[in-house]
């Protein structure tokens, strides 16, 4: 099934991969952790970027997510966070953007 952007979802291990691309670095991924290259594969991972709060009229206000495709680590403990993008909203912009500057020591690719 095409989404929006024109991108084919793919079902691999029971998991809807919205994008070929991000189906075929899953089976990338699962190949390192089956040779030992990393030792947690998590697929979309998700990352509170503003927690929700109750606002001055005593509102609560909700909280703002940030959920990438893939999360890795390493057998000594290092951590990536891997996107996997065809097309850049603005709305991801400012989530990549929060994303990176909450977590410094992790390290963020998008392929």
């Amino acid at each position: 099934m095409a989404n929006k952007y024109g991108a084919k979802s793919r079902e691999i291990d029971g998991h809807e991969f919205p994008s070929l691309k991000e189906a075929d670095f899953y089976l990338i991924y699962k190949d390192m952790l089956k040779r030992g290259k990393i030792v947690k594969l998590e697929l979309q991972p998700k990352f509170t970027l503003i927690p929700s709060f109750k606002g001055k009229d005593g509102k609560t206000e909700k909280s703002v997510n940030y959920t990438a495709d893939f999360r890795l680590t390493y057998p000594d403990g290092r951590q990536k966070v891997i996107e996997v993008k065809g097309y850049k909203t603005r709305d991801y912009v400012i989530r990549r953007k929060l994303f990176k500057w909450q977590n410094k020591d992790v390290d963020f690719v998008e392929v």
